[in-house]
């Protein structure tokens, strides 16, 4: 394995387009800029890639990632392979996660200087911290992922525009809850091998409810348009954020295909959950002028 492609592997660099649209509809609805949308993103980044190598490393210490009975590798990424192949060593990921940790502290320097900026700042750390060794143990890695991935990266992009309001909440909750249950759907082809010997999850309780897969996936798709529904009511969003519904023919594929065909599903899985904010995005862009 060549080492800088390991180094990208470890550091789970498929998960940039994910930051890259959770921010960009934060900072959408709070006024779209795109110096703002690029600090945001990087900083997000930056965090997410730092806690991505920390994860890692405590995963192999701990023994959670091994080569034959570890976290497989997805369709999308081998990170959990990465330590037990040898492929880096333990010191370089160690360094990687420290030197990005470093980097998101000078990139919040140019930050607006506010409490809600620096109180979301903390909330991604504290959940790029404590992944493996407080949510993974207890089954509650969907909490972290809504907390981090979801309501903190779009939420901290939106008070890079302005102070969070119950706009900036709405869309990060929103975005935590595709965040949570999309994480469950990744989790899902460890659920029959021996990784769910050492380490229970949601995915895990779904399949042994005799669950399909796809029921928990068109409880997102049909809960976050509801969700997104409410707040256009509400007053929260406007109008131009149910662009999303264009998505659903591809969700209604996706849905059929996690039953029968895991892997292709699991990347649509992946390209809809990357298409959400965007179509809301775009949503408001094209009517930019007119709404602002």
């Amino acid at each position: 394995m060549n080492t800088v492609k390991a180094w990208l592997i470890a550091g789970r660099f498929f998960a940039a387009p994910w930051m890259l649209v959770n921010t960009l509809l934060g900072v959408t609805l709070a006024g779209f800029n795109p110096t703002t949308w690029l600090l945001s993103f990087l900083t997000v980044l930056s965090v997410l890639t730092a806690g991505h190598f920390l994860n890692g490393w405590r995963d192999y210490v701990k023994g959670l990632d091994e080569v034959d009975e570890g976290s497989t590798a997805k369709p999308y990424t081998a990170g959990s392979q990465v330590l037990p192949q040898g492929w880096l060593s333990l010191r370089t990921v160690k360094i990687s996660s420290i030197v990005f940790f470093v980097l998101s502290v000078l990139l919040l320097s140019l930050a607006p200087r506010r409490v809600d900026v620096y109180l979301l700042y903390v909330l991604g750390v504290s959940m790029a911290l404590t992944y493996t060794d407080l949510f993974k143990p207890r089954a509650l890695g969907e909490v972290s992922l809504f907390l981090g991935h979801g309501l903190g990266s779009t939420c901290f992009a939106y008070s890079l525009v302005k102070p969070v309001d119950l706009t900036g909440l709405s869309a990060g909750v929103l975005l935590g809850f595709w965040a949570g249950i999309v994480h469950t759907i990744d989790q899902w082809q460890d659920v029959t091998t021996d990784f769910s010997q050492k380490v229970k999850s949601i995915a895990f309780m779904v399949f042994k409810a005799n669950m399909k897969i796809s029921q928990l996936w068109y409880f997102l798709i049909t809960g976050s348009i509801v969700m997104q529904l409410g707040m256009v009511l509400m007053g929260l969003f406007p109008p131009e954020t149910l662009a999303t519904i264009f998505i659903l023919p591809l969700a209604h594929i996706t849905g059929i295909l996690l039953d029968y065909q895991f892997n292709k599903g699991v990347m649509l899985a992946l390209l809809t959950m990357w298409l959400y904010p965007v179509s809301s995005s775009l949503g408001l862009l094209f009517n930019f002028p007119r709404l602002n």
